[in-house]
């Protein structure tokens, strides 16, 4: 049995209109690619009122583990390549040749998890309507931000790219975002990223105004 999540009703929704592609890709394994997906999408769908689809397009195994988490062996949805959990369809390891048909259904929002390989992916990041790149800030993993930085500043428009830090003091985030030039955002700790707090909900409208 699913739980309900409350949702925020006091606070003022918003409108994203038309279909929207987000991209979310890693910097390095462990970044928090996944946990963040399933908070944006719980963001669009809860709060925003859209119908969304989350995407495994990497190489990980997060979206089987959550399946067998919220349903039982016994369900007929429980080895099927998609499922819900709260209004959200999550779709697991789908290669970058399926994307096309799940874009084409009656999705608003559609979020993709990429990965960490921009090689890769690098096509399909850069047609997303959001670009957003997840990294840390730890002492052993700045390096990761930089030099992704440094390999993807001859795209077009890739200055404009947001990136996101979970976990992060500001006063970190008001660092970095200074010394690279980029849209740098901390995200809050959120244990359960189906139910979001109204720190993050507001960071997410700030980040999507």
């Amino acid at each position: 049995m699913q739980r309900e999540p409350i949702l925020m009703k006091k606070i003022k929704k918003e409108k994203i209109q038309g279909k929207f592609i987000i991209g979310l890709i890693g910097t390095h394994p462990g970044a928090g690619v996944t946990h963040l997906g399933i908070m944006l999408s719980n963001y669009f769908s809860e709060y925003l009122g859209r119908k969304t689809a989350f995407l495994e397009c990497g190489s990980g195994s997060d979206f089987q583990y959550l399946q067998q988490y919220f349903y039982d062996p016994g369900e007929d949805i429980y080895n099927r390549d998609f499922f819900t959990i709260h209004r959200v369809t999550f779709y697991k390891k789908r290669n970058l040749q399926g994307i096309p048909e799940i874009i084409g259904d009656q999705y608003d929002c559609i979020v993709l998890d990429l990965g960490t390989d921009m090689v890769k992916n690098k096509s399909e990041f850069l047609r997303c309507d959001k670009k957003i790149v997840v990294s840390s800030l730890s002492v052993w993993k700045e390096h990761e931000m930089e030099q992704f930085i440094e390999n993807t500043k001859h795209l077009r428009n890739s200055e404009q790219w947001t990136y996101v830090i979970p976990f992060s003091e500001q006063a970190t985030i008001n660092r970095v975002t200074k010394k690279l030039h980029r849209k740098v955002y901390g995200i809050p700790y959120e244990p359960d990223p189906f139910f979001l707090t109204v720190s993050v909900i507001n960071l997410f409208s700030k980040i999507f105004q």
